[in-house]
């Protein structure tokens, strides 16, 4: 586990959840959402199982991927792909 690529793929996952708000476009929306689908996977990766449980990563692994009711932010950026790929619009 290097903290340094984990450092940086919570960074961009940050960055992109900023940017997904100033969208202007539905290609700039469903690009955003890829890339944030990809960082979100990158930082699941960057994490073993006991870092994701009681690490120092484990309240933002939470906060990312674990719902307490209705569906995580991860779900919800994959569900937001999936409608969008079977032709809803956002913009």
């Amino acid at each position: 586990m290097e903290k340094k690529k984990i450092d940086n793929a919570v960074n961009h996952i940050a960055i992109l959840q900023e940017r997904l708000c100033y969208c202007e476009n539905n290609l700039q929306y469903i690009k955003r959402l890829q890339a944030l689908k990809y960082w979100l996977h990158k930082f699941d990766s960057f994490l073993d199982r006991t870092s994701r449980q009681q690490g120092e990563y484990a309240a933002v692994y939470e906060s990312y991927f674990c719902s307490g009711c209705g569906f995580s932010f991860y779900e919800r950026v994959c569900n937001s792909i999936s409608v969008y790929e079977y032709g809803d619009r956002p913009f």
